[in-house]
Order: structure tokens, then sequence, then C-alpha cells
């Protein structure tokens, strides 16, 4: 581009009319080349749409009415910005010819102002005559014009997504012809951008008297471009994509699957995400927002986990002999996500197992670290060293994956100890461990523990206690395949607390939602049956289990209950338990003074009127076998010289009663003693 400047820009303002007409011309010109674009390409879009149907055909539809829209917007900003620019041209000409006129009348003005010094009166006369027949020229400037010039194109949405269950249908040869004709038109547009940019540029610093407003234009411009761009990269995917099918028609979770990277965020569901196949998935998961938005999807509250057991299973499992491990598109997710998945409803228990392990180790070295760092003492205040809090929450961390660790080897002695989750926040750490695995045991029970009992402290008997139990399953019915989960997923009470119900709420809660995701995946595997799953509870866990049974239908074959802490007063009897007549067992042994304590203002679960089975933890010979009784509260004691028993060690008559309860025995289970009426808390064993 070139042009003269001419000379009357000496006379005070900056504005090149030279500079002026190229941005005229520029602008009419794209003008006109945006308004021709429609004819151009609405052949080739009418053509593309003959065989194209569904969502995307929508989309393209619509990307195709907002291309039309924008460009008939940028056209008519262009041409206000042509007609601007030369209303501005003949204002500039305005002002440098009142310039023009008032520097020649001031140089007249001096040259009389000389004649009039001169003492020579025909001159003085002259000059008098002189000004008054020249009047001063306007004084008052014109004043600048202001160009504006706005426009921004509007996005476009490429990912119809949905629950997919329709079906799209296209020709690749017409998709293909459209994205020809586009890039065609982009050519001859790029060169308009081009043109006007320039001429935009070059007006700017050649005609700096006019004042610049809000100018977007040239990005609105390029931004429109970019659109046009997109769809025709658009277009070619899904061409390639019905190419790839091999026909003309193809479900439409298919092409979302192939056109997932144009989902926006929240656009994108659990079932999108399951119809990626791995390449797909690896390359969708490598954004960091993506992977973010799965997180938000798998942890929205009310999650179903029957939905999330039947993604899972669609993400493909695979069999080594008859062991059920995560396929390939699991794995993936687990590595991206296994905090999440390690502890999620639905998901099978190989794949939680997994993603767990790799949190034990990724939870020691975020540990570690934050230790090293942590100082164990805030500063001294008045002589006196403050335990920092921050350490405190750190080392009980510590010690919960250490309990977690050494819960696996006491539940795993076989080597087929499940860490199904754990949970390490809020200082409360909580886990679950199976001795066996709940995914394809014919028999799984869930055995949950009561005071005092956390993944730092006590969690390691516990798993032990799930061993020995499910050892006993198998001697007592050794044609099936057993499954014990050692859960303390809750916040169990303190001694000050254990008469309070608002652990057992809490826990009950989250009772409800493991076995709800422990029945879907169940379901989803099509191995779950009415006998299948059993509860087993001590002391405290009596009290969430029996509430968590009250409140839920949860298709359990019997429930157990050892030195139970009480029912709370509101369940009347085992029949509001949802557990099938006769099926609710309780027991305690004489020598446990504990329980008793516990049951503050809580039914006992032995009561003639709660119509539980009543069954036998005292020294009884049973089948030639002696077994011994319990002498306190406890589910396991240490003891070397072997001088007292809790409910779950091993020889002891309770864990073989409890092993015949969750097996379907319990017709077998020797009768125990209900308590002697009143019936009434704590106060009556005193």
């Amino acid at each position: 581009m070139s042009f003269t400047f001419d000379d009357s820009a000496t006379v005070g303002i900056v504005f090149n009319d030279g500079a002026a007409d190229a941005l005229i011309s520029a602008a009419d010109s794209a003008d006109q080349v945006l308004r021709g674009e429609g004819g151009f390409l609405d052949g080739a879009m009418d053509h593309a749409v003959e065989d194209f149907k569904g969502g995307y055909a929508q989309l393209f539809t619509q990307a195709c009415a907002i291309r039309a829209d924008d460009r008939a917007r940028l056209a008519g900003v262009l041409a206000m910005l042509a007609e601007d620019v030369r209303q501005a041209k003949l204002k500039a000409q305005e002002e440098k010819s009142r310039l023009k006129k008032l520097t020649a009348w001031r140089q007249r003005a001096d040259a009389r102002e000389r004649e009039l010094a001169s003492l020579d009166p025909a001159r003085q006369s002259v000059a008098l005559l002189s000004k008054v027949n020249d009047p001063k020229p306007e004084e008052t400037r014109v004043a600048p014009p202001t160009i504006s010039a706005v426009f921004s194109a509007h996005d476009r949405a490429r990912f119809a997504g949905g629950s997919g269950g329709g079906t799209s249908s296209a020709d690749p040869g017409k998709l293909r012809g459209f994205v020809s004709q586009s890039r065609a038109s982009a050519n001859i547009l790029d060169a308009e951008l081009g043109r006007i940019r320039n001429a935009w540029s070059a007006f700017t610093a050649a005609c700096s008297w006019v004042n610049s407003g809000i100018v977007t234009f040239v990005s609105g411009f390029e931004q429109l471009l970019a659109e046009n761009a997109a769809d025709a990269v658009w277009l070619e995917h899904i061409a390639a994509a019905f190419e790839t099918a091999g026909s003309g028609s193809m479900a439409d979770i298919m092409l979302n699957s192939a056109l997932i990277q144009y989902a926006p965020p929240g656009q994108v569901g659990l079932t999108d995400i399951g119809a990626l196949n791995v390449d797909q998935l690896k390359a969708w998961l490598a954004a960091p927002a993506n992977k973010d938005r799965l997180q938000g999807l798998l942890q929205q509250p009310g999650l179903d986990p029957g939905a999330i057991a039947k993604w899972w299973a669609g993400l493909g499992h695979k069999m080594v002999g008859r062991a059920m491990e995560p396929g390939e598109a699991q794995l993936l997710l687990i590595d991206a996500l296994p905090a999440v998945l390690g502890n999620l409803n639905g998901i099978t228990a190989t794949a939680r197992h997994e993603a767990n392990l790799k949190r034990l180790f990724t939870e020691q070295d975020r540990i570690n670290a934050e230790l090293a760092s942590t100082p164990r003492f805030l500063p001294a205040s008045q002589g006196l060293s403050i335990t920092n809090p921050a350490w405190t929450l750190l080392q009980t961390q510590q010690k919960a994956l250490d309990g977690i660790r050494g819960a696996l080897v006491n539940a795993g002695a076989s080597g087929d100890a499940v860490l199904l989750g754990f949970d390490l926040t809020n200082g409360s750490p909580k886990a679950q461990v199976s001795a066996g695995n709940p995914d394809t045991a014919d028999n799984v029970t869930y055995a949950v523990s009561g005071m005092l009992i956390t993944p730092q402290s006590g969690f390691n008997d516990w798993a032990q206690n799930a061993y020995d139990l499910r050892a006993k399953q198998r001697d007592v019915d050794p044609g099936k395949s057993f499954a014990v989960v050692a859960w303390i997923n809750y916040e169990p009470p303190t001694v000050p607390t254990v008469n309070s119900g608002d652990a057992a709420q809490a826990g009950a809660s989250r009772f409800i939602a493991d076995l709800h995701g422990f029945n879907a995946v169940r379901e989803g595997l099509g191995n779950r049956t009415p006998e299948t799953l059993h509860v087993l509870a001590h002391s405290y866990g009596t009290t969430v289990t029996s509430n968590a049974l009250a409140a839920a239908k949860l298709d359990v074959a019997s429930f157990t209950m050892l030195g139970s802490a009480g029912i709370e007063k509101e369940i009347r009897n085992a029949g509001d338990l949802h557990v099938p007549a006769g099926q609710v067992y309780a027991s305690e042994a004489e020598g446990d003074g504990l329980a008793r304590w516990g049951r503050h203002l809580r039914q006992d679960p032995r009561m003639e009127s709660f119509d539980a089975k009543v069954f036998s933890s005292e020294e009884a010979t049973i089948d030639g076998t002696q077994y011994q009784g319990i002498t306190e509260h406890n589910s396991l004691v240490h003891r070397e010289d072997g001088d007292g028993y809790g409910y779950l060690d091993k020889n002891t008559t309770a864990l073989y009663e409890a092993a015949l309860t969750t097996t379907g025995h319990g017709d077998r289970v020797l009768p125990g003693e209900r308590p002697e009426p009143p019936y009434v808390g704590a106060a009556a064993y005193k």
C-alpha cells in the first residue's frame, strides 16, 4: 500500500487523506466480500445437509446460521467504519482549511502591524483599510471525531453430548465438499483481513488527529475466520468418523467419542467418557481441566452406585483365570484419580484395591514431605511450648497409614486382602479392608467395629478378626468362598460419648452408602443372590448397623450382634431391620460388663420383646471340640498365657457361632440366656 502525504498536514493536524482513502477502500471491499459469502456457501451447505441427520447435523446448521449472522454484523461494522472515516476526512479537511486561513490571516495581521508602526501616513492608511476589510477567520477548532468499530464473533458449539441413545447419519463426501468451499472462501476473506488490518494500522499512524474509541473489528475478524477454520476441521473429523465406521450412520454415543475434544467441560458426562476407547480416553485425560471435570462428576452428591457400576463395567474388565482385574481404560482412570476411585461406591473391589495401593504410597510421600517442613512445636508463649496442631494431624495420618498396612497383612495372610478404601481427612481417619474378594465370594460378611477402633488404633485387631471369621466360615461351610470386610468406615465414639447416638447416625449413613455400592457391583457382575450379604457387628457397631438396617432395605441375609452397646428405642424389634425373619442374632458373654454400661437408655437386643435369636458366648463343647468362653468385652485379646478371650478370638464359642449365623446355619447355634427384666439400660445391671 502507498499514498502521498499532502502538504496541508504541515498546518497543524495529523490526518493523511491517502491513509483514510486506503482504509475506506479496504473496509468497503471487505464489506462486499463478506456480504457475498452467503451466495458462495449456500449451495454447498444445502448439499451437505441432504444426508446429514442427528445432533451434529443440528449443530452444523446452527454453526452456519451463526456464521451468517456474524459476517452480516461484521459487514455492517465495516460499512459504518468506511462512512465514519469519510466523515472524518471531511472534518479533517474543514479543520485544515480553517487552520490554513487562520495562519494566512495572522501573517497579514503581522504585516499590518508593521505598517501601522511606520511613520508613513499613506502606509498607515492602507493598513487601516485592510484591517477593516479582512476580518479574523473562525478561531474555534473543528472537534476531531471519535471512531469506534466493535465486533466479536460468537462461539459455536461442536459437541452434541447427551445420553447417546440416538443415531446420526451423513455423507462424508458432501461434508468434505462444504469444507472445500469454506476454505476457498476463507482464503479470500483472509486476504481482505490482511488488507484492512494494514490499512487500519496505517490510518492510526497517519491520522492521529482522529480519536480512537473502542475498536475490536480486527480481532473480531480474526476470531470469525478462526471459528470458520475450526468448523472445517470439525467437519473433517465428523466425515472421518463416518468413514472409519464404514457406514453412513452411526450411534450418537460413538460420534460423541470421536468428537469429545470439542466438548466444553460442563457438557461431558460419564456416558460420554465411558464410550471413549483407550486412545481417546488417554488423550482426553491429558488435559487437566478434563481430569477435574471427571473428578467433579464422580464426587457429585447423590450419585447412584448402580449407575456407577454400570458405567464402570462398560469400561471393560479383564479376567485373569477366575480373578477379575481392571481393564486398560479402567487403569487409566485409576492412575488419573486414585483418591476418588479408591472410595467410590459402585466400583469393583479389585479396582478400588488397585487405586488405594497407589494412594498409600502417594499419601506416605506427602506426609513425609510435610513432616519435614512442619515444626513440632509452635513458638513459646509465656515460657510454654505448644504442640503444633498441623504436626499432630500429620502424626495421626502417619499412624493411620501404618495401621492400614498392618490391617492388610492381618486380613490377607493368604495374600488376598483387599483395601476397599481409606480416608485421612479432618484428623479422623476411616478405612475398610476385606479378607477375601467381596466381588466374587459366594458369601460376604460386613463386620462393623465399635468404640475406639480406628485405623491408627485397633484396626490390626479388627482385620485379624475378619481373617479369623473367614477361616471359621470355611470350616463350617467348606463348599463356598468367603470374604469378610473389616469395616471401620465411620468415626467411632470415645468413652465419654458412647451413650450418644450421633456417631451411630453418621456411621449408619456411611454404612448404607457402602452396602448400596456393594449390592450395585454384585448386581452388575451378575452374582448377587439373596443369601450373599451378611452383617456382623460388635459393641457400638451394633448401634451403627441397626440404625442402618432399620433405615434402608439393604438385602442383608442375616444380622449378628456381639456384646451390643444397645439398639435405639425407636427400633421396635428385629422386624424393623429389613432382615429375613429369624435371621437376627445376639450374644453377650457373662464376663462382658462393658456392653451393659454402654447400653445406657438403649435396648438390649437379647430382650424377648426384641425377638432376636440369642446364642451363647460361653465355654462349650460342640461336636467334640472344646471352645472357650468370652471373658471380656473386646473382640480380640492379646495375652501370651492365653488367659482371657474376646468375642472373635480363635477357638471361642462366639467365633464359631458367628460363623454359623453368617453362613446361613443359624439353626445350629447354642441357645443363650436372655437378660432378666427390667430391661432398662445400665442401671439394670448395677
